[in-house]
């Protein structure tokens, strides 16, 4: 139980700080080595998706006033049917297949976040929405990594960053919270867990205090770079 709660501390210490830190990342950086130390891909997305939860209720319910709400009802819609399904099916999958999956999906988002970012954009419309959800909401439902997807989107149909930021963090209120739930009915949310939780939550805490008082001496889009590049390498080990 003490080794859980470690554990989980001092990785969503990590995942949080480098979320205050560069605004993003906290998923990624957690879907790489949690599974590592606690043996189970699905315990660590369903951890990401709790610890997540928390973070966007925050931040959507402070920036509620400029978000951007018609925008996310399609996404939601093709996320909670993708979600669904993914994470039933996932049930049973094996740690070496899913392992493979992320690892393929590791290599594509750094490859885009390296070359590709604020040069790809989707066109905004209901069904481009529900597709884009959709496919958000497969990486979400097997690793809780669906935000890529749902930013290139968002970027390409809100005007300035802080309409893009209060409208995916509304999104991310609601799938996180619609995810948690699909979890814990389908068995992947369990008392043994709870202890974890805690750990993952004070973790997150320490992470957003830390992250806040480092976040101006750190150059965040180097630092950013450090974590894809670590991310490529990560995805090419799965592999491999």
């Amino acid at each position: 139980m003490i080794r859980a709660v470690l554990i989980c501390m001092m990785v969503f210490f990590l995942a949080t700080f480098v979320q205050r830190v560069c605004g993003f990342g906290m998923g990624i950086v957690a879907i790489v080595i949690l599974p590592y130390l606690i043996g189970s891909h699905t315990q660590t997305a369903a951890y990401t998706n709790m610890l997540s939860a928390v973070s966007s209720i925050w931040l959507a319910f402070k920036f509620r006033k400029i978000a951007k709400w018609n925008l996310i009802a399609p996404l939601l819609a093709g996320s909670f049917c993708a979600t669904f399904l993914t994470v039933r099916l996932s049930r049973g999958a094996s740690f070496d297949l899913l392992e493979k999956i992320l690892g393929a999906v590791l290599v594509l988002m750094s490859i885009y976040f390296l070359f590709f970012k604020g040069k790809l954009s989707i066109r905004p419309g209901i069904r481009n929405g529900f597709l884009t959800g959709a496919c958000g909401g497969v990486l979400n439902g097997l690793f809780s990594t669906g935000g890529p997807p749902i930013v290139l989107y968002l970027l390409g149909t809100t005007e300035g960053h802080a309409a893009y930021l209060a409208t995916i963090q509304a999104y991310f209120a609601f799938n996180n919270v619609y995810a948690t739930i699909i979890r814990f009915l389908n068995g992947q949310i369990t008392a043994e867990m709870m202890p974890g939780l805690a750990g993952g939550f004070a973790g997150m805490i320490l992470g957003v205090f830390f992250g806040g008082k480092m976040e101006k001496y750190i150059p965040d889009q180097m630092f950013l770079k450090l974590i894809y590049i670590l991310m490529a390498f990560s995805g090419l080990m799965m592999l491999f």
